[in-house]
């Protein structure tokens, strides 16, 4: 194998590794765009390759849990926040699937009760022009925060898609993290 060879060689082994590299890096976009396209398309089968319901779950229960025992309103109520506790983790086993997490992300917001967080009893959208922005936040190699907002919203309403990497480019939805 003469010189020539070898540089090709070379520069082609560089050109894969910056390929497979930049196709890592990238990957959590691609995946949210994969969710986006598949909840605008409702396309429940394709959105739930890239869930993790049980961990989504699990994340929005102690979310609500940790919301209920800061309320002072409750405090000293131990019967009522036990009854409290077990209506929301039944709520959120009920109102955690597809259709629910598509809607969220179509709105850029997701909320359990006053008819929010729930995609609309007929099936049809909510009428709105405004489209959700998400930007993103990256926390270390394996964690990545999109955060949704409408268009004209207030910044400190936006929830938070968390997608964390399962395997080598493979990303999951595993919470989503309720404004304050």
């Amino acid at each position: 194998m003469n010189t020539l060879q070898k540089r090709i060689l070379a520069v082609l082994a560089i050109l894969v590794a910056a390929g497979v590299a930049a196709y890592w890096y990238w990957s959590p976009w691609l995946a949210m765009r994969e969710l986006r396209d598949a909840a605008v398309a409702a396309d429940a089968a394709r959105f739930n390759e890239h869930v993790d319901f049980p961990r989504v779950r699990a994340s929005l229960k102690s979310q609500f849990s940790a919301r209920m025992q800061r309320d002072p309103a409750d405090a000293g109520n131990n019967l009522g926040s036990l009854l409290a506790g077990v209506l929301v983790d039944k709520l959120i086993d009920t109102a955690v699937r597809p259709e629910t997490i598509m809607f969220a992300m179509r709105e850029g917001k997701f909320k359990i009760g006053n008819g929010h967080g729930s995609a609309p009893e007929d099936g049809q959208d909510t009428g709105e022009a405004r489209k959700t922005v998400w930007r993103t936040e990256r926390q270390g190699l394996n964690t990545i925060l999109f955060h949704g907002e409408r268009e004209g919203g207030a910044r400190g309403d936006a929830m938070a898609l968390v997608m964390q990497r399962q395997g080598f480019a493979d990303w999951k939805l595993t919470d989503i993290r309720l404004p304050d």
